[in-house]
């Protein structure tokens, strides 16, 4: 029996092919472990320090504005265009198939490397748990089993996927929390053995006239802990009740994960021992854990994180696919009548699983030649989820300036009069952060391997997809041009 919802995706030229199953709560853990609490304080608190010194962590409640700008410009499009592959779907059919290309493409780029990146983290942090002095090539190959693992739990449904992924999060949320409270408690208040509540405020070895600069760096850092809170939209066709559950779970998700986050980095930067050991360490939160409690309990919280990291793969790689479907099926990449194929049985785009970790492993081969490369490549990830916002916000200035922007409905989110000045400060603060992703010493090499990348999906399109654009054979709803379907948007009622 065809619901509200399927006779609402039919008017974008689709059918219901995928599995409407994900519950608001299942939602918001898909969006909770794309962004990862712990991964993010993981991998962002060691560039702070030494950034910023301790006073990074006022960064945070800056970088949580420039993300809600982000998720409000997200739900107002999610609400009118509940459809997987979100970004593609909503520059392409509100500007121009050509402008969807690029910024799902760009969108491909920083998944894809997302989740190989976070992958090879778990592969570090495995070897280090259990005294494994690996070489690349044996972390390479941890990685790819855990690739695997992702990949087969993608592959059997999206009811096991958002599962696995809800018990998770459960455990991120209360094991991460519980113990962070107790390294708070135990280390600060019992042994008396942390920092001042001035160290938070202190800049570390920062020069204090570059003081402003630097700590704007470190923001870097905290910024790359809440990418991906916009993933709850890219699973809209599997969702139910879409349009009034995916903004609840953005924001719910931005919030409890910021939350968190905040609340583990005053924590371990209270509980810092030796400050300079710490800032000298390449894993730092582990030196103050191993330190200031036990090497045995630092093992403990490594294999928590460990949990959270996989989730984190596993959330990142059901972002992928469904994009890289939602494009298949528009004709819009190569082998598109591959890609966009779905499983009859498990409801899931198959083909398309499996193409994502193709190109994955694509990345992860490169460390074979060159670890630099590899590390390079593993970069755009941020910079591809920038690129994304971006690319979306200007197009929606554009669709808004000549009237193609979706009306509003009631009792759904939408951002009315407010809808102008949130792209234009939203644009603003993507554009700053974009230029410091390309220009700062830090970041800079990852712009050879994306330049190249980008280089070849401009050929794509210049020599092959802008063809298939002006014919009408690639674009939305091309899937269903039998039925007499254009790309035009209506209104949903």
């Amino acid at each position: 029996m065809s619901t509200e919802e399927d006779v609402n995706l039919e008017r974008f030229g689709y059918e219901q092919k995928l599995d409407r199953s994900v519950t608001p709560f299942a939602s918001f853990c898909v969006g909770f472990a794309l962004i990862s609490a712990t991964t993010a304080v993981y991998a962002g608190f060691g560039f702070g320090i030494d950034k910023a010194g301790p006073a990074f962590v006022w960064t945070l409640p800056v970088v949580v504005l420039v993300f809600a700008i982000w998720a409000m410009i997200a739900a107002d499009l999610a609400v009118k265009l509940p459809l997987a592959g979100y970004a593609y779907q909503w520059t392409s059919r509100l500007v121009h198939p050509s402008l969807g290309w690029f910024t799902g493409y760009v969108a491909l780029i920083g998944f894809i490397s997302g989740f190989t990146g976070v992958a090879y983290t778990f592969s570090t942090y495995f070897a280090g748990l259990v005294g494994w002095d690996a070489s690349v090539p044996e972390l390479i190959g941890v990685t790819a089993a855990v690739l695997l693992v992702c990949v087969l739990i993608n592959v059997y449904g999206i009811r096991l996927a958002t599962a696995i992924n809800n018990i998770g999060v459960m455990l991120e949320i209360f094991l991460t929390v519980g113990v962070t409270a107790f390294i708070l408690i135990f280390v600060v208040l019992v042994k008396n053995a942390g920092q001042p509540l001035s160290y938070l405020a202190s800049h570390g070895d920062a020069v204090s006239s570059t003081y402003v600069f630097a700590w704007m760096v470190s923001s870097l850092g905290v910024m790359f802990g809440l990418l991906g809170v916009e993933a709850p939209a890219d699973i809209a066709e599997e969702t139910k009740s879409a349009r009034k559950v995916i903004p609840r779970t953005m924001f719910l998700a931005l919030g409890t994960a910021a939350t968190i986050e905040f609340f583990m980095y005053i924590t371990f930067l209270l509980a810092t021992g030796d400050a300079g050991a710490t800032a000298g360490s390449s894993a730092p939160i582990l030196e103050i854990v191993s330190s200031q409690v036990s090497p045995y309990f630092a093992n403990f919280v490594v294999a928590i994180a460990l949990t959270n990291i996989l989730v984190c793969v596993l959330a990142n790689m059901l972002v992928a696919t469904r994009l890289l479907y939602a494009m298949s099926r528009d004709n819009m990449v190569p082998f598109s009548r591959v890609l966009d194929t779905v499983s009859p049985n498990h409801r899931i785009p198959t083909a398309a699983v499996w193409g994502s970790a193709a190109v994955s492993a694509f990345f992860l081969v490169t460390a074979l030649f060159s670890e630099t490369a590899f590390s390079y490549i593993l970069g755009m990830a941020t910079i591809g989820y920038v690129g994304v916002y971006i690319l979306t916000t200007a197009g929606m200035m554009w669709a808004d300036r000549r009237g193609t922007f979706p009306p509003s409905e009631p009792g759904f989110f939408d951002l009315g009069r407010f809808r102008r000045p949130v792209h234009v400060i939203g644009l603003v603060c993507f554009s700053i952060v974009m230029a410091a992703l390309v220009t700062l010493p830090d970041f800079r090499p990852n712009v050879v391997p994306l330049a190249i990348l980008l280089l070849l999906g401009f050929l794509w399109w210049m020599l092959v997809l802008r063809r298939r654009i002006s014919s009408g054979t690639a674009g939305p709803g091309v899937g269903q041009a039998d039925r007499g379907r254009g790309r035009q948007v209506e209104p949903m009622s």
